[in-house]
């Protein structure tokens, strides 16, 4: 891949992945009733939800920090692995937890291009 290509790709799933983290996180902080369905579906508190949605609001705006980029993907990565687990936890089909599982397939796209990117540049 060339590097004005990979630079291209990468912006665009950091575009991506911005938009949903920002949207989530803000309809988690607002208590969007899809949101608050959600958590009580999975048995969680309402302040777990605010929690959430706060680290997914913050860690979407740090995608776009270049020093802060693999801390963000860590951290979302951790989010959405636990975001498939309870959709498995309480018997949902595995459709219900595909979103995720795509977001956590672009994050990890992300992360690859940023390594070497970094790897290229030392």
């Amino acid at each position: 891949m060339t590097g004005t290509m990979s630079r291209g790709l990468d912006w665009v799933l950091r575009g991506l992945l911005v938009v949903l983290f920002t949207i989530a996180g803000a309809m988690k902080l607002t208590a969007h009733p899809f949101e608050l369905h959600g958590f009580a579906h999975f048995g969680y508190p309402l302040w777990f939800m605010y929690a959430i949605g706060a680290i997914e609001f913050a860690a979407g705006f740090a995608l776009l920090q270049a020093r802060l980029l693999m801390p963000a993907v860590a951290v979302l990565g951790v989010v959405l692995l636990g975001a498939v687990a309870s959709h498995l936890r309480v018997g949902d089909p595995p459709a219900m937890a595909l979103p995720a599982v795509v977001a956590l397939a672009m994050l990890a796209g992300l992360a690859v291009l940023h390594r070497r990117r970094s790897r290229a540049l030392a």
